[in-house]
């Protein structure tokens, strides 16, 4: 209850430091040129978010594709089972699912950090190695896609919110620039 009551605080404190930052003299003067040339804005914005999601998804089909092993009877079962469990009314949930055929499954987790993704820059692997080059279009994807969809609100968005959106994005952009420099 504590963490829901200092969530709410947060938030409240957010909107108010927004509907203040907004006021302060050279703002609302940037805010009317934003309101002036908002078609530009959104289809720029737009077309980072467009760009960003179509990069991304190609990257995660890409590493789809390229993880493919065959699931055991057991597991194919089990994700069944998982996987309509939710769907169905608590009196189905108790029975048992069985598949006939062979399954092929794919596995999920890949992980790499900033330092290597910051040798695989340096020496030209992104250039060389297909793995490198599907880690970077989704890492750019992910990038475009989150920068367009703050775009979009700090474009469409009232002062207040603008503020809000504009200092989220640059505070995500500060730190992976940081992240991205310490590696």
């Amino acid at each position: 209850m504590m963490q829901w009551i200092k969530m709410l605080i947060l938030a409240f404190a957010a909107i108010f430091g927004g509907a203040v930052i907004s006021e302060i003299p050279p703002f609302p003067g940037w805010f009317e040129m934003l309101d002036a040339n908002q078609t530009p804005w959104l289809a720029a914005t737009g077309s980072a978010a467009v760009l960003g999601l179509f990069l991304m998804m190609c990257g995660t089909l890409a590493f789809l594709m390229d993880q493919d092993e065959s699931l055991s009877h057991v597991k194919a079962e089990d994700v069944e089972r998982s996987v309509r469990m939710g769907a169905r009314p608590v009196a189905w949930r108790a029975t048992s699912f069985r598949v006939s055929d062979r399954a092929a499954g794919r596995k999920g987790p890949e992980q790499f950090s900033f330092r290597e993704l910051k040798q695989a820059w340096r020496n030209g692997a992104w250039r060389r190695e297909w793995i490198w080059q599907r880690r970077f279009t989704t890492a750019i994807g992910a990038s475009l896609l989150a920068i367009g969809i703050f775009g979009i609100v700090f474009t469409l968005g009232l002062p207040p919110v603008i503020a809000i959106a504009g200092a989220a994005l640059l505070y995500s952009c500060v730190m992976l620039v940081r992240g991205f420099w310490r590696a």
